[in-house]
This record gives C-alpha cells, structure tokens and sequence, in this order.
C-alpha cells in the first residue's frame, strides 16, 4: 500500500503546462514578432527615403553645378564684319536655354561651344554644338541640326509650369521677362545673370529636392561697363 501512495502522489506532482499558461505565452510571442516586425519594416522606410533624397540630392547638384559652370563661363561672340558681338545667350524662355560658353572647351580654349539645356521626358538634358572657325571668328550651326554630344544631366526634374528653371536679370536687377518666343534680342543683351531653379525627384525616390543658384555673367558685366 505504501508504494502504490508513493506512485499517487509522484504522478500529482508530474503537473504540465495549462491551457491558459499556453495561450499566454502564444500571445507573448505574437506580440514581440509584431513589434520585430514593426521595428524591420520602420527601418526600411527609413533607409529607402534616405536613399531617395540622396539620389534626388545627388540629381539636382550636377545640374546646378554643370548648368552654373556654363552661364558662369559665357561669352559673348564675335562677328566678322562687326563692332557688335552676338549676345552669349542664343535664346531663352523659362525652360530652356542656349548659351554660347568657353566650359569645357578644350586645354587651350581657343573657341566656345554653343550649349542648350532643356527638359526632355522629364528629364534635364544638355546638347552641345562646336563651331566652324571662319577667318578666326567662330560660327556656330542652328540647333535644329544634330549636336556633337549630348547627355543627361539628372532624373527627373519636376517643375511645374508655374515654377520656371530659368529667370533673367539685369545689371540693376530688373527681371527680363521672356515673351512667347523667349527673351529678345535687346533682352539677351542687357542680361547678365540668370537664376536656376530645379527640383528633382530621383527615380524610385518619394522626396523632391530642390536647388536654387543666381549666377552672374561676368564677362557681360565687362562688356556693359565698357571694358
């Protein structure tokens, strides 16, 4: 009989897990997977909109910067047979500009290029045009005929209508406000700077940056002041 009690009371001892004990502990777990996986999917978000803004960051600086650089470095053009040179800006509206620039013309710099930026399917775009030295006077072709060399400056640039890339200014400054057809002549003549403003969303990025640059022409402030 004493053994048989022994065994009886082992086996009361020998208790399991409950129910209730395991569907606490189901539920403890499911919370700490949630808040893991909550944690996970925060940080992806996180690191993916890092990554967009530094791509869009990234778009729009080489923009600003190649697009300054050739306002900056802009010349006016002279012309065989006469006293007036040809304005460095070819044309102008606020979405497009054509400037004749000495960026990047070569280790000796001895003629300008005729460079155009606009935007094409959303993205900024720069053609490039050399000119044919005609009795040591540069003549460039029209830029309806195929450039030298073309490339992509940045993707993709959203400004609206109402948002223009490029504004004009005067010595004084007074804006040159561009008509249907783009600055006129007297216009193109009396700028000498030109502020460029671009916004840039990147490609599989959620956040637009945006860039703002006045660039002065100095070599048309020269010229204006008789030098």
């Amino acid at each position: 009989m004493n053994g048989i009690r022994r065994r009886l009371d082992a086996a009361r001892n020998e208790e399991g897990i409950s129910l209730i004990e395991l569907m606490v502990a189901s539920f403890l777990s499911l919370l700490i997977l949630v808040a893991v996986c909550s944690m996970f999917i925060m940080v992806a978000k996180q690191t993916v909109n890092s990554q967009g803004t530094r791509l869009s960051t990234a778009d729009a600086s080489n923009i600003v910067n190649v697009v300054s650089t050739t306002i900056r470095a802009s010349i006016n053009n002279a012309v065989q047979g006469s006293d007036t040179p040809d304005p460095a800006i070819v044309s102008a509206t606020p979405s497009a500009l054509v400037i004749i620039s000495y960026t990047d013309a070569g280790p000796s710099f001895q003629t300008p290029l005729e460079i155009r930026y606009q935007i094409v399917s959303g993205r900024m775009t720069e053609d490039r045009w050399k000119p044919t030295v005609v009795n040591g006077y540069a003549v460039f072709p029209a830029t309806s005929t195929t450039p030298y060399q073309s490339r992509t400056l940045g993707n993709v640039v959203v400004n609206t209508a109402a948002e223009p890339l490029f504004r004009y200014y005067d010595s004084t400054p007074t804006e040159q406000v561009p008509g249907s057809s783009g600055l006129t002549l007297a216009q193109r003549q009396a700028t000498t700077s030109v502020t460029f403003d671009v916004k840039v969303l990147a490609q599989n990025s959620q956040q637009v940056v945006e860039i703002q640059n006045n660039v002065g022409m100095p070599n048309m402030a020269l010229s204006q002041n008789g030098s």
